[in-house]
């Protein structure tokens, strides 16, 4: 098999430094303590007998318990929820009915309304924070604790809702002290914004309420809300938009969701910066992230670069998102299965992705605490074999390996999201607040488009990998080796990110290949429409789908065209269904169809799968380096949607059911089946029998090897463990 090429030098992580983060090597297996576990301490040594039974190796502990009964038990255990005021509205705070907030605030919409509760530029709260972090870092930080949780469910709003946090004095004061780094007078951000703001402590963001208003009227300084009736009518026509470009200029609104994701990842950071100065070596996490949204602070470029771990939801690719900002952190997820197919299925596959642990909801549905020797539930019994599964010789073969990816980028674009989402809700009229987390999971447009060519790319056998317009800024793009640049929906793009990929587009000599579905560009950074949009041009191979109508959509291979020209013409180009419905539709037709297959070979013309299977099986790929060997997994590429209520969306029952197909790779190697240890030869080709509840899991060798195969790769992949 050939060298498997890299992306992952296209992250910059915080290395891990002698007093930094120490290593997490095993995989943690948690019970979320409930009510019942404080209730009932004299049991602790049975409770203790049936955690082990269920395969659980770490606790749960408030920031003030006392952690010292697990640890004699010989568990290991993790703080919990740490800051309980002004991360998670949820708790404590005068909003912990959203839904009904909302619909009272939406008989005035008075702007008085975003006040937020807890700014996150109060200095007076800022310090009660930093305080609580330091006191539960000097409590535990002799007992080398596996972790600590800021927060579970943090949010500006609460989830992703959206709402107009933070116009509280002390907010906008430091918005306005963020904006005089971005602009170098207050006529250069006039002339951005097309506002007149006489001065800087007069500079106020348009409420979403105020930018719509402006898309309707396109005036300069709107007063209140828009027509509704009127705005439900509005449609972005780029050929038309030109004609009065301050409808379409969002940049007072845009700055603002900005520095708000930037508010909620600065305190992260900050807490994590108090954490260390007392506990350097305890990794610093949050808990029940969302979906990357223009809301809630869910940039997670952002997030991601100011905590050491993460436990997300799995919503529009999060998983897959933050698996390429965050190489190397520890990742876990929350275990809501009740039956042992479904948990078994989501851990390896989570696994699989680089995950170091998970976290059992709850110890009230895991243990019966109303019989004197505490039996395990149903559910208890379920999960057990699965937990003990994932602390397996087999699974730490995979975590120790180095997993590879194709030189293949998605763009991930925040501004994008931005823009579109304001696009988007035009059609909500004034019922947007209502644009809740659970309702953007399934409707937010953009989301589905990036998740279409994730889907078409990894059917097709490729690993593709995220990277954000600030690494491209960043000129990291030009270091990595990369051949396709996929740019779904990015309708706003920074003008670092613009001569970057002019220079990648150079530095290939045209060989890259750009895929795009819309108008890519059309809007700069802060969400204002370019007006020298046409000038702009990038020459490069270009896979294109967009159309006026939403269910058909044109795909071609251009050559040497310009993917930010929405009147390109297309070579060679036929209809087909759209990128962004081929995530919905792949589940229902297990077939090649035309949009997969066109794709692929264009794909091809540029980078072959380095392990080629038929797309029509819908089938995840997964590579890995172990040393001088490789490893590969199989999985059914079923649709990950959890949802708050810890829930999996359905949707993948055609993918619930057994397929086999054949695997086929340049040069023969080794095969040994890591489950059965049946050897298979040497051979550049298997045929794989893939069960829908649990992976396919080989070992390619370079050499015959006798014994068990499991114990040798591990015991050479540990040295290098070990030296890391």
């Amino acid at each position: 098999m050939r060298p498997f090429l890299l992306l992952l030098t296209l992250v910059s992580c915080e290395p891990l430094v002698a007093d930094g983060p120490r290593p997490w090597n095993d995989y943690r297996t948690i019970l979320w303590m409930g009510g019942s576990v404080q209730k009932n301490k004299e049991r602790w040594p049975v409770m203790f007998d049936r955690l082990r039974e269920m395969g659980i190796n770490t606790a749960m502990v408030g920031r003030d318990d006392d952690p010292k009964p697990y640890i004699d038990a010989g568990f290991g255990y993790y703080v919990e929820n740490i800051i309980n005021k002004g991360l998670c509205l949820k708790f404590s705070s005068s909003v912990t009915n959203w839904s009904k907030f909302i619909d009272e605030w939406s008989k005035t919409r008075d702007e008085k309304g975003f006040v937020r509760d807890y700014s996150f530029d109060d200095s007076a709260w800022r310090e009660s924070v930093f305080d609580v972090m330091r006191k539960a870092a000097r409590h535990h930080a002799p007992f080398g604790p596996v972790a600590y949780d800021l927060r579970d469910e943090l949010s500006v709003t609460i989830s992703a809702n959206p709402f107009d946090y933070d116009f509280s004095p002390t907010a906008l004061a430091g918005f306005r002290v963020w904006l005089k780094t971005q602009y170098a007078s207050l006529e250069k951000l006039n002339e951005q914004w097309e506002t007149d703001f006489p001065s800087w402590d007069a500079v106020m963001p348009l409420s979403t309420d105020r930018i719509k208003a402006r898309v309707v009227t396109g005036e300069r300084m709107p007063k209140g809300p828009p027509d509704w009736s009127k705005l439900k009518d509005v449609k972005f026509d780029p050929a038309q938009a030109g004609k009065n470009p301050t409808r379409w200029n969002f940049s007072p609104w845009c700055d603002h969701r900005t520095y708000m994701d930037i508010s909620l990842a600065r305190t992260l950071d900050d807490l994590r910066k108090e954490a260390r100065k007392l506990d350097p070596q305890t990794p610093v996490g949050i808990e029940g992230t969302q979906m990357a949204s223009a809301f809630g602070g869910y940039d997670l470029w952002r997030l991601s670069q100011s905590v050491d771990w993460m436990e997300p939801y799995d919503v529009c690719n999060s998983r897959e998102i933050l698996a390429s900002f965050m190489p190397g952190k520890p990742m876990m997820s929350t275990v809501f299965e009740n039956d042992t197919n479904a948990a078994q299925r989501r851990l390896w596959h989570l696994l699989l992705l680089g995950d170091r642990g998970c976290i059992v909801w709850w110890s009230e549905d895991a243990i019966d605490w109303t019989k004197p020797d505490l039996p395990l539930t149903a559910k208890g019994q379920a999960l057990a074999p699965v937990l003990k599964q994932m602390t397996s010789p087999l699974a730490q073969l995979f975590m120790l390996a180095e997993k590879e990816y194709d030189p293949i980028a998605i763009h991930y674009s925040q501004p994008s999201i931005q823009v579109a989402w304001l696009l988007e809700s035009t059609a909500d009229g004034k019922t947007w607040p209502r644009r809740f987390s659970s309702f953007e999971a399934t409707h937010n447009r953009h989301a589905q488009v990036r998740n279409g060519w994730l889907k078409l790319l990894q059917d097709a056998g490729y690993s593709p990998h995220f990277v954000t317009g600030d690494q491209i800024a960043r000129g990291e793009l030009l270091t990595a080796e990369c051949k396709i640049f996929v740019l779904p929906e990015s309708s706003a793009v920074g003008e670092g990110e613009y001569r970057n990929l002019f220079l990648w587009r150079d530095l290939t000599h045209g060989g890259g290949l750009f895929a795009t579905e819309g108008c890519v560009g059309r809007f700069d950074q802060r969400g204002k429409m370019r007006s020298d949009f046409e000038a702009s041009h990038i020459s490069a191979g270009v896979l294109r789908t967009d159309s006026d109508d939403a269910s058909l959509s044109q795909i071609g291979f251009l050559g040497r065209r310009d993917p930010f020209d929405p009147n390109s013409p297309f070579a060679r180009s036929i209809s087909t269904n759209s990128v962004s419905h081929y995530s919905a539709s792949r589940l229902s037709k297990l077939r090649d169809d035309e949009l997969v297959g066109r794709a692929t070979r264009v794909f091809e013309t540029k980078l072959s799968p380095p392990v080629r299977i038929p797309p029509s099986a819908r089938v995840l790929t997964h590579r890995y380096k172990l040393g001088t060997s490789r490893l590969l997994a199989f999985e059914r590429n079923i649709e990950w949607k959890m949802s708050e209520e810890l829930k999996q969306a359905g949707g993948n029952a055609e993918l619930e059911k057994p397929v086999t197909f054949a695997a086929e790779w340049d040069e023969a190697e080794e095969v040994v089946d890591l489950w059965t240890g049946k050897r298979l030869g040497k051979t550049n080709k298997i045929e794989v029998n893939l069960d829908p509840w649990r992976p396919s899991l080989y070992a390619l060798l370079p050499a015959p090897m006798d014994g068990d195969v499991i114990a040798q790769l591990l015991e050479s992949a540990r040295p290098k463990s070990a030296a890391q």
